[in-house]
């Protein structure tokens, strides 16, 4: 049975309605991982069925297919716009590597996305500003690394950080491995929208999965807000939605 927890650490069971304390700001859900992908496409498909355009941003992280293909058996998306969070920095902008080229090729494609914007690493501060453009972005919808990273912003990211170019970690290079065929190959730094671009979203939703995760999850949840986990600056956001599987859920 899904639990459903607050920054305060009462535990809820039923349905996915989140429930909280008056003050609380984190939002914690606990289920399977199947059952999370697919609570997490019913509140994105609601928030859209109530405002249509919305301003979207995704990470193209890996552990979020199952979300992905959960949102594309939902009609819901055709009007939004969308703004990609981070991509790596690479020769040609159109790279079958890039997070772009996999988010059109998988996501967009099949939810009738066309209005995609996506930052351009010559200009990287000129992001944020057709970011406000739209209106700021409604909804966030996040991976994490392993050490805490979002989008690619690295630990020791500036708390006020805006769109920037970022050298990545061993860390986080590791993890796009796969993607680029070997650690060599994976690309020395990424664009990504900054820690205080990513606050300033009206909804943060943080889907995180696997035992693996455990420990940087417990840092998120109870650990000060310091930049050298850059996913515990999000306890300060005013509407951020945590979930986790059992396995990454096991040490909070």
């Amino acid at each position: 049975m899904m639990a459903i927890l607050t920054a305060s650490r009462t535990i809820f069971s039923g349905s996915w309605q989140i429930i909280s304390n008056e003050g609380d700001f984190l939002k914690i859900i606990v289920d399977s991982k199947e059952n999370i992908s697919k609570t997490v496409a019913d509140m994105m498909a609601e928030r859209l069925t109530l405002k249509p355009e919305s301003v979207l941003s995704f990470t193209a992280d890996k552990s979020l297919v199952p979300i992905f293909s959960e949102l594309c058996g939902r009609n819901c998306c055709e009007n939004a716009v969308f703004f990609n969070l981070c991509d790596y920095v690479v020769p040609k902008a159109d790279s079958e590597e890039t997070s772009l080229h996999l988010l059109r090729s998988s996501l967009f494609s099949k939810l009738g996305i066309t209005h995609v914007h996506s930052p351009d690493p010559a200009k990287p501060d000129e992001y944020d500003e057709l970011i406000a453009e739209h209106g700021g972005i409604d909804i966030v919808l996040l991976g994490m690394g392993l050490n805490g990273c979002i989008g690619f912003n690295e630990p020791f990211t500036p708390y006020d950080s805006r769109t920037h170019i970022a050298m990545l970690t061993e860390v986080t290079r590791r993890a796009g491995a796969e993607r680029f065929g070997s650690f060599e190959n994976v690309p020395n730094f990424g664009v990504t929208m900054g820690l205080k671009t990513i606050c300033e979203s009206k909804t943060a939703i943080l889907a995180a999965f696997g035992s693996e995760k455990a420990d940087i999850v417990h840092k998120l949840v109870y650990g000060k807000t310091m930049t050298d986990v850059p996913a515990a600056m999000l306890q300060m956001h005013r509407d951020m939605i945590l979930c986790l599987d059992e396995e990454a859920a096991a040490k909070i």
